[in-house]
């Protein structure tokens, strides 16, 4: 037999979706800004060794799938954990206690783990395009600058409707950002 549809069933689902999208935001966010840093230093570091266009795409391929599954997998057992916490919290409480847990205060570590696995995608897809798509001379400065626009704008995107500092979030994109990418790129310039 169904259950009727009443609006204090329709609140506890909108509660569950709201903690569900701010973990998706989050999960989101940070793999994007992963995608980007990571394929970008991959792609720097392999043309820093001078290799051609085909096994700087392959790296940069083969970076992004391993880093898209990585993230989606430590997203999952990480927010698998969270909710086995909470759950364990929320068997625990007693009446008298001042926080309050419902079972919809719950996560769905599977949308943690596809947003991240995505967003890794969709970030890394920038400078792997930017990298193997640009001419030979030019292939650096251009996944530099798609780089700092990408992880500029990720950054931007990640501090709307917060009081969080957007200058201060876009610095510490670029700064990680570029700081890895001259690190590595002068480690592939050396090998």
């Amino acid at each position: 037999m169904k259950r009727a549809f009443t609006f204090s069933r329709f609140i506890k689902i909108k509660s569950q979706c709201f903690w569900d999208k701010l973990n998706i935001i989050r999960a989101g966010i940070l793999g994007a800004n992963d995608g980007i840093i990571s394929v970008s230093g991959i792609v720097l570091g392999a043309s820093g060794a001078n290799l051609d266009s085909k096994t700087l795409l392959i790296a940069g391929l083969s970076g992004m799938l391993a880093g898209a599954c990585s993230m989606a997998g430590g997203e999952w057992m990480s927010v698998s954990t969270q909710r086995d916490i909470l759950m364990k919290k929320l068997e625990k409480q007693t009446i008298d206690e001042d926080l309050k847990l419902k079972k919809t205060d719950g996560l769905t570590p599977i949308s943690a783990a596809l947003s991240s696995f995505c967003s890794f995608i969709a970030g890394a897809i920038i400078p792997l395009c930017a990298m193997t798509l640009s001419p030979m001379n030019l292939r650096i400065p251009i996944t530099l600058f798609a780089m700092i626009i990408s992880l500029a704008l990720n950054a931007f995107i990640s501090t709307l409707n917060s009081e969080a500092s957007v200058k201060k979030a876009i610095f510490r994109n670029i700064f990680t950002g570029v700081l890895t990418g001259v690190i590595t790129f002068t480690l592939g310039s050396a090998v």
